[in-house]
């Protein structure tokens, strides 16, 4: 830490202290402040300078003009007569003032030996240097430090910061909650900490740690990472849950402290969002060792309610003994003597006086305070060669003092003039700190003019202060400046009538919506909060629901609900005439924030709220919309549902012309969801061919990622399984959401399953599931695609467990595909052991529908249990039934498109007829098996094929092509079996299954496993 004069400068943790007061200074300012300083007594130029802080981009030279007359005014320095910052004219800056190096010893009050100004707070001083030392011995520790308004909460922990920055190598980061914006932005505290301990160019250990332990909070400083960075990391999180951003900032912060202690700061608890109470509650909680201490202020008459979540928080950690809590009392007469000693030094004052000061303020250290600034400011306190006396007898000044602090204020604003009280009206709207350029425009004055009014209060310490120069988003510097108390901007505040605050704030939305882009996201709570109050309704939903998608980019979707119901409330205040449009806007977000977590009977019913609203409004369109939202939630839940959700789509705007793209879209999604959750049919397949050119062209972005997928599960199914692998690939590099992401990966499964590519379809499996894992989503389609895998793999009992695993796990699962996998492994298990009536009754459960209902590709799996009903009738010797169930899956196969079935159907079909000794047929069914094997890759139907035919061809005394068959056979069973790892269980399951064995039994010579 390095000091000059009253001042120190903390590089590490990027503040700036005079004394044992806190001094706020923009990222930027305090970065050119500290490269003058690390380069004091030489002239640095306007172009060094640049260089050195903006060499990433281009920025008017004159910018560095603004922010040395900013950190001017924060030293209180003089260009006339410099004491820190001299103008070498031409040439540059030079910083002046003698600079030291300081390290304070452990039990140093403070660093330059003068009496502390904090007095009365002993008890509190010391738990907290007793709370450190623990966590520098790697005891974690949360201290909660609570105390009325005004009870000297901020001060003491300045002092402690100082403290501790002072005497250890301990990071130090803050993060401040804010009555208008705390609880509307998840994490808000925790993120401005973060980006103070990642914000340092001095050491980029905290960022690689960020990256490593917390992609989900990496992702959330888009200004740090490079575009590559940026989509790797998006591709990495993809459908995280807040359960990931708590787990991944604790390790972080955990790992952070191997390397240094870090003193983490919130202040104003009492208006934190739930999630970053989330975030202390598991960093309390988490039992390994780390050099961490978080210290949180809350007021205490802020946290009675019973509901409270922070006080709720609080007492369950206080009950665990896992936090402490020291609660500020107010002072009493003696510390304000002390405070009167150290505040006045060689005085001459009564002792009296500070008993008259003690009675008025009631001890509290913010009102006492208030009224010696006011004692000196009206000249009843004065100094006079060093000493400082009362210039009125005791008894004279005591009628004067108002006996509360909210009439002490109001005294204070009384005596400014007009323009001065217009302009701090004009700030106790913009929130607790606030730009001189943000009050000019809603009081109607010039930016200057403004700064110059603020600037004399500031120094004249009523109600603000300085913050120094800040750069604004377009690029624009204005002096900024902070109420010195929260309590005097709600004093403020609370002095404006109704209409006024509404003409204010939108006045000051106006202004920073100019200030708003794609790039600056941030401005949007402010801009919904501004334009809410200022009554214009309709932009502020807007801007709530800009809102609630940073919400749900930070993985934070329950607070995205949350503000989306506040919007929903808010529609309810706009103009009949615009109220529809809004609401239908709102219930359409909500819907797909429960889609993306997963609460499908939620979304579905945000989807269905949304089309009632618009049929009641004759918006055809919109209805239709809104009917078609609901069928991918619906199709999880009720595919007849969602089949006749989209088939009324149709309905609704039947009388819009052809080339109407959202009609087009409703017949083609009809099309597909008939094909996927009803059955196959070559009308609905015209349908979606002849209508593909129009909704799937990449510029008219008709469909949704789902429903592109949707789409290409159908190509699948019509046997394009190269080009339908290869779609979802390009889909699963470009797609940037959860649902897009499983709808991507499910189709590519899928088409490497049809394929054969076992070893791919497993490791895509291994690397969803863990993705899911870390994310915090369920990994349902990745554990049913691997149940899947197992069937075909012939390891019955493998896939039968891991789908009653499944359904065990999560009762909000969608049950009836692992139930139907788990029939059809329990179907073929009872049949390997000869059980063959329980073999027959588990498959024909998957074919009833009353106890296996629909679902997707339902149709599919029926006729897989068919195929293995038709194997227990031949197994049982009953041919007759085994010869009509031949013939009627064949009709049902050969009326869909996949080729994988038509294989499948046709070799069933040829060994009953060789069962029932009917060559001749038996022949026919096989060379159409053979010819759809030649025609397409079906490796998964292929190998049978060929083992059929081979033991047709050897029944026939046909051995030349017999021992072909059986050599193509085995080749197919074993290019299966090698897409999978040399010491993979399920490959050495495959290759022990009967069917398997004896097809490698008679294996040619030159095929080898």
């Amino acid at each position: 830490m390095k000091s000059f004069h009253s001042f120190r400068l903390d590089a590490i943790n990027h503040c700036l202290w005079r004394g044992e007061e806190r001094v706020s200074l923009g990222p930027k300012a305090f970065d050119l402040l500290r490269y003058l300083v690390d380069h004091a007594n030489r002239v640095v130029s306007q172009d060094e300078i640049l260089e050195a802080l903006w060499s990433k981009s281009y920025v008017n030279p004159e910018l560095v003009k603004k922010y040395i007359l900013g950190i001017r005014k924060v030293l209180g320095d003089r260009r006339d007569h410099p004491m820190f910052i001299e103008t070498v004219h031409k040439r540059g800056y030079k910083f002046v003032a003698p600079v030291h190096d300081e390290r304070v010893p452990i039990g140093s009050e403070s660093a330059d030996g003068s009496p502390t100004r904090i007095v009365g707070r002993e008890p509190a001083r010391a738990e907290l240097d007793n709370c450190l030392e623990r966590a520098l011995q790697g005891i974690r520790q949360i201290f909660f430090l609570t105390g009325e308004a005004g009870a000297g909460k901020t001060a003491l922990i300045d002092a402690f910061q100082q403290r501790t920055a002072l005497r250890s190598n301990c990071r130090i980061a803050r993060g401040q909650c804010f009555e208008v914006f705390g609880g509307k932005e998840a994490y808000y505290p925790m993120l401005e900490a973060v980006g103070q301990l990642i914000g340092s160019a001095d050491d980029s250990a905290a960022l690689q740690t960020l990256a490593k332990h917390a992609p989900t909070w990496m992702i959330q400083f888009p200004a740090l990472l490079s575009v590559k960075q940026k989509e790797a990391l998006q591709r990495e999180v993809l459908g995280s849950i807040g359960e990931r951003m708590v787990r991944e900032i604790c390790e972080a912060l955990e790992s952070m402290t191997a390397a240094h202690p870090l003193l983490l700061i919130l202040e104003d608890l009492h208006w934190a969002d739930a999630a970053t109470l989330g975030v202390i509650s598991a960093l309390a909680r988490r039992r390994g060792p780390a050099k961490l201490m978080i210290v949180a202020t809350c007021r205490t008459e802020a946290i009675v309610g019973t509901q409270n979540h922070l006080k709720s928080l609080k007492q369950d950690l206080l009950i665990h003994r896992l936090c402490l809590e020291c609660e500020l009392q107010r002072l009493t007469q003696a510390d304000v003597g002390e405070y009167l000693a150290a505040e006045f030094p060689a005085s001459n004052l009564p002792m009296a006086l500070a008993r008259l000061v003690h009675r008025h303020s009631g001890g509290n250290p913010l009102f006492m305070v208030t009224i010696l600034q006011d004692f000196v400011r009206n000249g009843i306190l004065t100094e006079r060669l060093g000493n400082w006396t009362l210039t009125k007898p005791l008894d004279d000044i005591e009628p004067g003092v108002p006996p509360t602090l909210q009439q002490m204020l109001e005294v204070q604003l009384d005596q400014l003039n007009a323009e001065e009280q217009e302009t701090l009206k004009g700030a106790s709207v913009l929130g607790e700190s606030f730009s001189a350029w943000a009050i000019a425009n809603s009081v109607g004055s010039e930016p200057d003019r403004i700064e110059q009014l603020c600037e004399v209060l500031a120094e004249s310490r009523r109600f603000i202060r300085s913050v120094g120069i800040q750069e604004l988003p377009d690029g624009t510097v204005s002096a900024h400046y902070e109420f010195g108390h929260s309590l005097y901007r709600a004093f403020l505040y609370g002095r404006l009538s109704a209409v006024t605050r509404a003409r204010l704030h939108r006045s000051v939305a106006q202004q920073l919506e100019g200030l708003y882009t794609p790039d600056r996201q941030e401005l949007a709570p402010t801009l919904a909060l501004h334009f809410e109050h200022g009554r214009e309704y309709g932009r502020a939903i807007h801007y709530l629901l800009l809102t609630a998608e940073i919400e749900a980019r930070r993985f934070a979707h329950r607070e995205s609900i949350e503000l989306l119901q506040h919007a929903l409330d808010v529609v309810a205040r706009v103009a009949a005439a615009d109220r529809t449009l809004l609401e239908l806007r709102v219930l359409e977000r909500i819907g797909d924030v429960h889609y993306a977590l997963g609460s499908m009977s939620e979304s579905a019913g945000a989807y269905e709220m949304a089309a009632t609203r618009a049929a009641q409004a004759g918006l055809a369109g919109a209805h239709a919309h809104a009917l078609i939202c609901q069928a991918p939630p619906l199709g999880l839940i009720d595919p007849n549902r969602a089949v006749a959700a989209v088939e009324r789509a149709v309905e609704v705007i039947a009388d819009d012309a052809e080339g109407n793209a959202l009609h087009a879209r409703a017949r083609f999604m009809a099309a597909v969801l008939r094909l996927l959750y009803d059955r196959w049919r070559d009308g609905d397949w015209e349908i979606c061919s002849a209508l593909a050119p129009k909704v799937c062209l990449p510029n008219e972005r008709c469909l949704s990622e789902h429903d592109e997928m949707f789409y290409v599960y159908v190509q699948c199914l019509r046997g394009n399984f190269d080009e339908s692998a290869r779609a979802a690939g390009e889909k699963l590099r470009e797609t940037k959401s959860l649902m897009g992401y499983l709808g991507a990966v499910g189709v590519k499964m899928l088409a490497l399953l049809f394929l054969g590519e076992f070893g791919q379809v497993l490791e895509i499996i291994r690397e969803g599931r863990a993705m899911a894992e870390k994310s915090g989503y369920d990994p349902w389609l990745f554990v049913f695609r691997e149940a899947w895998l197992h069937t075909l793999c012939l390891d019955f009992a493998g896939a039968r467990l891991l789908c009653e695993a499944l359904m065990r796990s999560r009762e909000d699962v969608p049950s009836t595909q692992p139930q139907t996998i788990a029939r059809l492994s329990g179907g073929y298990i009872e049949l390997e052991h000869g059980r063959y009536d329980q073999a027959a009754r588990c498959f024909d459960e998957i074919r009833d529908h009353k106890v296996t209902p629909k679902f997707f590709l339902h149709w599919y799996w029926r006729m897989q249990a068919q195929l293995g009903l038709i194997q227990v009738s031949l197994a049982s010797g009953n041919l007759t039934t085994a010869r009509a169930e031949a013939s009627s899956l064949l009709e049902s196969a050969l009326g869909t498109a996949e080729p994988t079935l038509h294989a499948q159907a046709w070799e069933i079909k040829a060994r009953v007829a060789i069962a029932t000794d009917v060559e001749r047929e038996a022949h026919e069914c096989i060379q159409q098996a053979i010819s759809v094997v030649e025609r397409w890759r079906v490796p998964l139907a292929a190998w049978r094929v060929h083992a059929t035919a081979s033991d047709l061809s050897q029944r026939m005394a046909d051995h030349a092509a017999a021992d072909i068959h059986r050599g193509r056979a085995a080749s197919c069973v074993l290019t299966l079996a090698n897409s999978l790892g040399t010491g993979e269980a399920l490959r050495n399951s495959f290759l022990a299954a009967v069917p398997v064995r004896r097809v490698l039994a008679r294996q040619p010579d030159g095929l080898r496993l």
